[in-house]
């Protein structure tokens, strides 16, 4: 972070490979938001679109108000969206088995193998990185990932929840 910007107190009681980590963990979420958005025109779709399809792929069915509730979207836009995947042939509605009320919303098998073999390259590579570690090394990293996104998870609905009241606070 710049001179500009002073770090919260937490980030500077850390020592310099610690700062290093959470400045490499923010710049790993940027290039990664730089691969969808250099992806998804080349499978038709917008990064939003390929943010829900890789929740559909990854949680299988679900309503459109959980996949909603998961990307942070309105219920409008979540609509928007599963409307534009199932045009180009990503995802389907289907009726809930337990519940004939309820629309489900579900990954195309081929159309999502098709869009995400876009990434076998990356992966490819990536696995190769991951092979040079020990079991032991991984596990801990894999550790420390996760709960890097529990934080950030925990941040990232404080942040909605703060805009829904200042949302409620300007109408009201």
């Amino acid at each position: 972070m710049s001179r500009d910007f002073p770090q919260p107190p937490a980030v500077r009681a850390l020592p310099p490979s610690g700062r290093a980590l959470l400045f490499a963990l923010i710049n790993l979420g940027i290039d990664i938001d730089a691969v969808g958005h250099a992806a998804a025109p080349l499978i038709g779709i917008n990064q939003t679109d390929l943010i829900c399809l890789n929740v559909l792929v990854q949680r299988g069915s679900i309503t459109a108000g959980q996949l909603s509730s998961v990307v942070g979207l309105t219920t409008g836009a979540t609509t928007t969206v599963i409307d534009r995947l199932e045009r180009a042939g990503y995802v389907r509605r289907t009726n809930d088995a337990a519940d004939r009320r309820k629309v489900l919303v579900e990954a195309s098998p081929d159309a999502a193998l098709h869009a995400f073999a876009l990434f076998d390259g990356l992966m490819e590579t990536l696995a190769g990185l991951a092979g040079r570690y020990s079991e032991d090394q991984l596990a801990m990293l894999t550790g420390l990932l996760e709960a890097f996104r529990s934080q950030i998870a925990d941040f990232t609905a404080d942040l909605r929840t703060r805009a829904a009241q200042a949302k409620a606070a300007r109408r009201g």
